[in-house]
């Protein structure tokens, strides 16, 4: 959860270069369930799908583009954890407006120089034009629950600790499920790792 939200948050530029092959997901069954919510492999196809066809329209020189089976661990994590936050918002009485997103996404926009920037910007950051709304609404759900966990007495340093027992709890409550094809739950990560037992994908 730490690495997707840092990503989400800096609209990163990580250091590195490369594309490589990624691992296309089966579709004939959801790649996890989060309650009564499926992360389809067709999602997380189609956000690695268009990751690479964006990374083509900009200069990637200098940066560390995530491929391969990281690519794909990272966007069933993401899906998984826009799901997981927003179930534990809502659990802690955080909610997220339209207006909210439409916010926040002019002030990145602001902050990499322009709407011109924004396509680098998000490859940088290995993430998809189509589920940019939704990473914005899943930071701002974070942000939500920093806020609220500080009001309660934590300290600044120790909100992100407080925010994953959260996350972890509601987990717990409402049940993951992770296909062993493509990985297990990790509760003390709260991420989905790497199954050793099994490899991640044909």
């Amino acid at each position: 959860m730490k690495k997707i939200i840092a990503a989400i948050v800096g609209v990163v530029v990580l250091a590195g270069a490369g594309i490589g092959l990624w691992i296309v997901l089966e579709t004939a069954s959801p790649v996890a369930t989060v309650g009564k919510e499926k992360v389809s492999a067709t999602d997380v196809n189609n956000s690695i799908k268009e990751i690479l066809a964006e990374r083509k329209g900009v200069a990637t020189t200098g940066m560390q583009l995530a491929k391969g089976n990281d690519l794909t661990m990272s966007e069933v994590n993401f899906h998984l954890i826009s799901y997981l936050l927003a179930d534990t918002a809502s659990a802690n009485g955080i909610s997220v407006s339209a207006a909210d997103v439409a916010a926040r996404r002019a002030n990145i926009v602001t902050q990499v120089g322009g709407e011109a920037k924004l396509p680098q910007a998000l490859v940088a950051a290995n993430i998809a034009q189509k589920d940019f709304p939704l990473y914005l609404k899943t930071l701002l759900f974070d942000e939500g629950l920093a806020k609220q966990v500080m009001k309660q007495g934590v300290a600044q340093a120790n909100a992100g600790q407080a925010i994953q027992a959260l996350v972890t709890a509601e987990a717990k409550k409402v049940g993951i499920t992770v296909n062993s094809k493509y990985g297990k739950w990790d509760p003390a990560q709260a991420a989905v790792v790497a199954n050793t037992a099994a490899p991640a994908s044909k």
